[in-house]
């Protein structure tokens, strides 16, 4: 039962819901008829708190909009008391959104509908509306954020508003907008509502100081968020910004948040992926149409210095999502890219920093960062790319295509790596991407790169690219017309496809037969060795061939040489080998034609044609089939059947075969063949054969093989009567036959058989027909001159001296040796090993002791290994495992059997054999280290067991060492070290080959600065008298860089100035001495080269921390507040270690400045050490000038060594350089002085003075430029120690006239033109014009009243410590920079008589005194003139009196001297130290 009052509450209950409903149903009606002013008073009839209840009940139903909508048009806004009702509905109206929980729909709808009614509100109720929208923001409820829609329409209301009320105090609303703003960016904001916060502060219209600040404290905050809440924020974050530099702050921090996320496992990489890919979905959409590429690389070019900016994955990411390569791949031309090249460079610096770090110890510890290792940035890059994500897929693959284009050997590498492994997880890109590559190979031909690409990728993934069969034949068709070298080069990315694809190998066979028949021998060249390289790779399973039908490309009955019954029988199908011998005998039978063919394809063939065999033994039989008929036909003797036993069987080799010639004095020769190489790939086949000796006979091959050995090896070679030239050709064809019979002795060798010991006897042949090719070079040249001398004398032509068609000077040239590395290799174990597997050890005896066989095998040895660097880019060798073999293997015989006990070496044996094995070793290195740099440690190992951990035998470097100071304690202070050609060439290979080694040891291993301690005790011990070895000095100040820091290379050139002389000798110095008996007259000369080198590289390094500091710089300006205080500590650590580092350079050149360097090239490096020192610290001024703006500026500025560099070296450096133009003007103008005068060239003086001085002028530029740049910086920091104060002030020198040098000038003048005038006069009176042309030449002046008069003037000739300063002629001043320096007034000795003298001749020559003195404008108005003697009553009139004027006082000032006579002991002659350097 219900008690009263519950019945009373129901029926309250049951009136308030038909109240309200009745409210509802009447507004509804009257709003729906238009029928606004009884709604009005509907509204205003009902009771406030009705309507604050009927709307918090409906505003979470569907009516609640309509009610909304029809309430706030019931409210009057020209009735106050209707404007404070609808400010408490309002009120109420707030007050539920923050307490309801609407959908956001209902939300945004309910909010606009109040926007709209927004600008009739009073401005104090816009104010609380906002006050209220910021209290919802502090509680950071993230599912009530309406106030983020109304917030920025009440403050851009407010903003329009004149000033009002607010608490009592009267505000503009520009000042409550700010202060609004300004308290929305200083509160804490929930990281809940995050995103709403950066919708509303988008759809607000911030200044861009108040977006700078806004993006910064969503940067602090976002690393906070999880990778699910970034893509929306981010969404808003990227529309809120207008420009680039706004757009890198979220980047930035996207970048933290990443590699932070990256380091945990709290989130998937699935979600990972997919917030990144939305990201850059978002920041691609909203930078479309805002930032072209340009805007964004101005921006991005703050950071081309910071790889470790940059190179992320995701900052990679998310700039090349904003190329509009990726966004239009198919339409966007990529030569208009702005951001790919940008990227390109950065990647570039990256991998020069890491470079540069192996090398500077100062360049890692100010670094302050491991640099950026791009595979491992690409490798993630491929790996989110396999799943099929390709948001970023077509820009990633043209930037690799950018860095393919590159010129740089580490671009190639990387864009070569990256391809690679991506079309292994991504085949679908790979059709489109060979394509691209071809075609680039075909059009830049000159580039290796691409063709080196195709070749990787095709070893890589072989069945992608097989697949690409229209690009194979496209490449295949160009081939036919491209040049053989580069049709070669394009030909090895389709070798390793015929394995798989006998499409492919049929259209490349069809191919090389167009190529055979072509009348060009380069293509001829190309088809042999593309038929090697196919039957190199043959095998049965590959060696099928196509069916003969209408697509098939050829058959092998329409092009193989060999008959039908041949054919048929091989071709059997009993025979399990039948479609490989089908198809040998098909390509053979076409290189058969080769051996009718010339010189050059005959020679390429056996070359390649002996590769194929050695790696596919099963070709031997059939090229022994088509080779032996060949080898046959070059000599005379009976077959064996018919020789029988007869030992007087007649053999002999027709050498018309080999070398003839078209005409009676034989000038016309024609070389058909090479028999030594013919011998040597027999004896190869032969070898070959004997493994498996089945299928065809070779008794015959070996009987004439015999044969030849037999009549080579016992006695001397007989040489026909020909002419000279003819002789030589045939000397060349035997040893290169004897060097191709010792070849097969070497093969054929076994401890059974005496193959050995017929090496001796026919190298001692050899060595006679050496000597004779000698004698004969000098009949051939007297022989060739009498030629043309009778031809002369006949009034004919004479005839050239021609070897296949082309013209050579000689035939009697250095011989060519035939062994390979293979024969080498045996023959060095053979001379050098004790016990050798195949030849007995007895029969090794002769072979080892004769001196003349060792170092011609090492010589030998030496050329063919500096070969392998030599060859051409089609065979890359790079990649040859068979020849890395090889050269590891002469190597490590040349290392344990000479190197190791090169002492003993040199000692019981032969010294030039020790200085031939050194050099062996040095090309051994240098080999390894340019054609397999990547291989370089594993090289080192195949020799150098020590090398290996765990071994206590010394490495190699350590051997080397020892070797060298065993050297020099035995030769350092013998004349024959730079007299005698090999004891001298021992230390240098020696050195050379330490160099390598040292160069591949890192910066961290014990070795290194073992190494530096050794140089460094080697130059201290040493005095070197060869000028070669100063290589020592560059390998100590490299190691120096490498492995120390602090002063070095001051005390270096303190020693050079010990041995060149000083110009003051009175300068101190704080630095420990160095003590480098290395050092001296025969190696300053490098060694200062060598210092130049060095120092330079430290300023390039610098310079480009100065830049890397300026990009820092940048960099702490957009990142957070909370990050700048860490950032701009790493600053000011860079830019001290910049300027401990300049203030070691500076030292350097103090010193340098302060020594007698020679004249020449040595005095223009210092010159461009100088300008590129002082351009160095004016680019770091200007980073300080950017950097440092505010009052603490100086503070900062001292922290950092700035003043300190500044107070060390402002004044002195300059201060020597104004010393070092002196002496430099003084050497030269002494020079000329020195000359008689009519020996003396006046144009070539001129032009050696321009020489010596063209880089003084802009030395002053750069010293001028930084004071400059010094003077702005010191007015922005305002401090009381002005930075001015260290700068030294320059010296003046447009008007620096020393009366001593006038005077001189003027005597010298004078009696110059005397010397021409009576020259003249001996020759005739030649015209007035050209008179008066060749005497401005010769920059010499004749005076009217020296004419006149017959009095001789004596020449003045200038002692050393009386220098001055030639007058130059006007002509010279047009051709010399404006502004000049002065030198210093020389002291001179007082004279007695001379003063009264000097004064009347300086009256009596008026004219000559005030032609110097002449103003520049006067100089240009009037012509330049020199009077004859005709014209003297013309000229000697007026300046008499006027001169006298200007004369008087300096006359005065030349007979008194300027400084005491005690002085002038003080001043040292400076013409000490070496000659001027030669000119190369």
């Amino acid at each position: 039962m219900l008690s009263i009052s519950d019945h009373c509450a129901m029926e309250s209950l049951i009136s308030f819901e038909m109240a309200r409903d009745s409210i509802l149903t009447w507004m509804r009606n009257l709003g729906e008829k238009g029928r606004q002013n009884e709604l009005e008073l509907l509204i205003q009839n009902t009771p406030i708190e009705e309507l604050k209840n009927t709307l918090k009940v409906t505003m979470s139903r569907s009516e609640g909009i309509t009610f909304w909508n029809y309430l706030l048009l019931g409210f009057n806004p020209d009735n106050e008391d209707a404007v404070a009702k609808r400010f408490e509905c309002v009120r109420s109206f707030m007050d539920g959104l923050s307490s309801m929980e609407l959908s956001f729909k209902q939300t945004f709808d309910l909010i606009t509908r109040l926007s709209q009614d927004l600008v009739t509100f009073p401005s104090d109720q816009l104010a609380w509306i906002v006050e209220h929208c910021m209290d919802g923001m502090r509680q950071g409820d993230a599912k009530c954020v309406g106030w983020k829609d109304l917030l920025p329409s009440a403050l851009s209301l407010l903003l329009a508003r004149p000033r009002f009320l607010l608490h009592g105090i009267f505000m503009e609303g520009t000042e409550f907008r700010d202060s609004t703003v300004r308290s929305m960016v200083t509160m804490q904001w929930p990281a809940t509502i995050l995103t709403p916060i950066a919708d509303m502060f988008k759809s607000m219209n911030l200044s861009s100081a108040e977006i700078l600040t806004v993006l910064n404290k969503f940067s602090g905050a976002l690393q906070e968020l999880s990778p699910m809440e970034l893509p929306a924020l981010c969404f808003q974050l990227f529309s809120m910004c207008s420009t680039a530099s706004q757009l890198i702050i979220p980047l930035l921090a996207l970048e933290n948040n990443s590699t932070n996320l990256d380091s945990i496992d709290s989130y998937s990489d699935k979600e990972l992926r997919e917030a990144e890919e939305t990201i850059l979905h978002h920041l691609n959409y909203c930078t479309m149409y805002k930032l072209t590429e340009k805007h964004l690389a101005i921006m991005l070019r703050n950071f081309l210095h910071m790889p470790d900016v940059i190179l992320t994955p995701f900052m990679l990411s998310a700039i090349i999502s904003m190329t509009s390569i990726n966004r239009d791949p198919e339409s966007a031309r990529i030569s208009h890219s702005i951001l790919l090249p940008f990227l390109r460079n950065v990647i570039k610096n990256n991998e020069e920093e890491r470079t540069l770090a192996e090398y500077s110890v100062w360049y890692r510890d100010t670094l302050q960062r491991k640099q950026v290792d791009l595979q491992q940035v690409f490798a993630v890059l491929i790996d989110q790319n396999k799943e099929g994500k390709d948001v970023i897929t077509p820009g990633l693959v043209q930037l690799v295509f950018y860095l393919l284009k590159s010129h740089t050997p580490k671009m190639h590498a990387l864009a070569i790596t990256f391809l690679t492994k991506f079309i292994r997880k991504r085949f679908i890109f790979g059709q489109g991407i060979v394509k691209l590559i071809s075609e680039w190979m075909i059009v830049y031909q000159d580039q290796n790169q691409f063709s080196e690409c195709l070749t990787l990728l095709s070893v890589a993934d072989t069945y992608t690219v097989s697949e690409c069969i229209k690009t194979i034949q496209s490449v295949m068709e160009h081939m036919q017309w491209l040049s053989g070298e580069q049709s070669m080069r394009m030909m090895n990315f389709i070798l390793p496809l015929l394995k798989i694809s006998n499409r492919v190998r049929d259209a490349l066979i069809d191919v090389l037969c167009k190529a055979m028949s072509s009348s060009g021998i380069q293509k001829r060249r190309m088809a042999i060795y593309g038929f090697c390289m196919i039957l190199k790779q043959l095998n049965n399973s590959n060696a099928v061939r196509q069916s003969s039908s209408a697509t098939s490309f050829c058959t092998q009955h329409s092009i193989s040489g060999y008959s039908i019954m041949t054919q048929n029988t091989l071709g059997s199908r009993s025979n399990p080998q039948r479609n490989f011998d089908m198809l040998t005998l098909e390509i053979i039978g076409m290189l058969r034609n080769c051996l009718q063919q010339q010189f050059e394809i005959r020679c390429t063939l056996y070359e390649n044609l002996q590769r194929a065999v050695e790696l596919n033994a099963k070709l031997v039989p059939h090229v022994l089939q088509v080779i032996d008929w060949h080898f046959r036909s070059f000599f005379e003797t009976p077959s064996a059947e018919d020789a029988g036993d007869d030992l007087d069987t007649v053999f002999r080799i027709r050498y018309d075969q080999l070398v003839s010639s078209s005409d009676d004095q034989h000038m016309v020769l024609q070389l058909k063949d090479n028999l030594g190489r013919l011998i040597q790939f027999v004896a190869n086949c032969l070898v070959i054969f004997e493994r498996a000796p089945s299928g065809y006979d070779t008794r015959e091959m070996n009987r004439l093989i015999a044969f030849l050995c037999g009549s080579l090896g016992g006695q001397q070679i007989a040489i026909r009567r020909h002419s000279t030239h003819l002789k030589c050709a045939l000397v060349l064809q035997q040893l290169n036959i004897i060097e191709g019979i010792i070849s097969h002795l070497l093969l054929s060798s076994k401890p059974q058989n005496d193959a050995v010991s017929q090496i001796l006897p026919l190298f001692n042949q050899h060595c006679k027909l050496l000597e004779t090719l000698k004698t004969l070079a000098d009949s051939s040249k007297k022989a060739h001159k009498q030629l043309k001398q009778t031809a002369k004398n006949n009034s004919t032509s004479a005839v050239n001296l021609t070897l296949n068609g082309v013209p050579v000077k000689s035939m009697c040239t250095q011989p060519e040796n035939i062994w390979d590395l293979a024969i080498l290799d045996k023959l060095l174990h053979l001379l050098l090993d004790d016990v050798v597997a195949f030849a007995a050890s007895q029969k090794t005896g002769l072979l080892r002791s004769n001196e003349p066989l060792v170092r011609y095998v090492l010589s030998v040895t030496a050329k063919r290994v500096e070969t392998i660097r030599q060859e051409p880019d089609y065979k890359q060798l790079a990649y040859s495992k068979r020849t890395f073999k090889q050269l590891t293997d002469i190597t490590k015989i040349i290392y344990e059997r000479c190197i190791q006990r090169l002492p003993e070496f040199w000692k019981n044996f032969d010294m030039q054999s020790s200085a031939l094995a050194a050099q062996c070793f040095a090309e051994c290195l240098r080999t390894a280290h340019e054609t397999y740099p990547k291989k370089f440690q594993d090289f080192v190992k195949t020799f150098d067991m020590a090398s290996i951990k765990g071994s206590r035998n010394k490495e190699a470097i350590y051997i080397v060492q020892d070797v060298l100071d065993e050297f020099m304690t035995e030769y350092s202070s013998d004349e024959s070290i730079h007299k005698d050609e090999f004891i001298a060439k021992v230390p240098i290979c020696l050195l050379e080959s330490l160099e390598i080694l040292l160069d591949h040891i890192d910066y961290g291993e014990r070795a290194a600065t073992e190494s530096f301690t050794w140089l460094l005790n080697f130059c201290c011990k040493n005095e070197i008298l060869n000028s070669e070895m100063g290589m020592v000095h560059r390998m100590l100040f490299v190691q120096r860089q490498k492995t120390h820091l602090g002063p070095f290379f001051d005390g270096v050139a303190r020693q050079l100035g010990l041995v060149l002389g000083v110009q003051n000798e009175d300068t101190p110095s704080d630095s420990v001495e160095l003590n480098l008996k290395s050092i001296s007259t025969v190696t300053a000369e490098s060694c200062l080269q060598h210092l130049y080198t060095a120092v330079q590289k430290q300023l390039t390094d610098v310079d480009y921390f100065v830049t890397k500091a300026n990009n820092l710089n940048y960099k702490c300006q957009v990142v957070p507040e909370i990050d700048q205080i860490y950032w701009r500590g790493n600053l000011d650590a860079m830019d001290r270690s910049i300027c401990t580092q300049i203030i070691h350079i500076s030292r350097t050149l103090l010193v340098l400045t302060n020594v007698c360097i020679p004249l020449g090239s040595s005095m223009d490096g210092l010159m461009k050490l100088l300008i590129q020192h002082f351009t160095c610290m004016k680019n770091l001024t200007k980073h300080y000038i950017a950097s440092y703006s505010s009052d603490a500026s100086i503070e900062n500025i001292r922290s950092t060594k700035f003043e300190l560099l500044l107070r060390d070296v402002g004044k002195q450096l300059p201060a020597n350089i104004y010393e070092l133009i002196t002496y430099i003007e003084a050497n030269t103008l002494d020079e000329e002085a020195q000359q008689h005068l009519k020996k003396r060239k006046v144009e070539a003086e001129r032009a050696k003075v321009l020489r010596e001085t063209r880089l003084i002028p802009k030395v002053i530029m750069v010293i001028e430029d930084f004071n400059k740049h010094i003077i702005l910086l010191s007015k922005k920091t305002k401090c009381q120690n002005r930075l001015t104060d260290y700068l030294h002030l320059g010296t003046m020198r447009d008007f620096d006239i020393k009366s001593t040098d006038l005077r001189a000038a003027i005597e010298r003048s004078i009696s110059d033109g005397r010397n021409i005038s009576t020259e003249d006069s001996t020759v005739g009176d030649p015209d007035p014009d050209q008179d008066e042309d060749e005497e401005e030449d010769a920059q010499s002046t004749t005076y009217p009243e020296e004419i006149e008069e017959e009095e001789a003037v004596p020449v003045v000739v200038e002692k050393k410590e009386q220098r001055r300063k030639r007058a130059t002629s006007s002509e010279a001043e047009d051709s010399q920079p404006k502004r000049k320096r002065g030198r210093k007034a020389v002291v001179k000795p007082p004279v007695d008589p001379q003063c009264n003298d000097t004064e009347e001749s300086t009256e009596e020559q008026p004219e000559a005194t005030s032609k110097p003195l002449r103003t520049k404008k006067d100089s240009k108005a009037q012509p330049k003139k020199r009077a004859r003697a005709s014209d003297e009553s013309k000229t000697a009139k007026k300046p008499d009196v006027e001169v006298d004027k200007q004369t008087k006082k300096p006359t005065k000032e030349v007979c008194k001297p300027e400084e005491p006579v005690a002085k002038e002991k003080t001043q040292p002659s400076r013409r000490v130290g070496l000659q001027r350097a030669s000119k190369k």
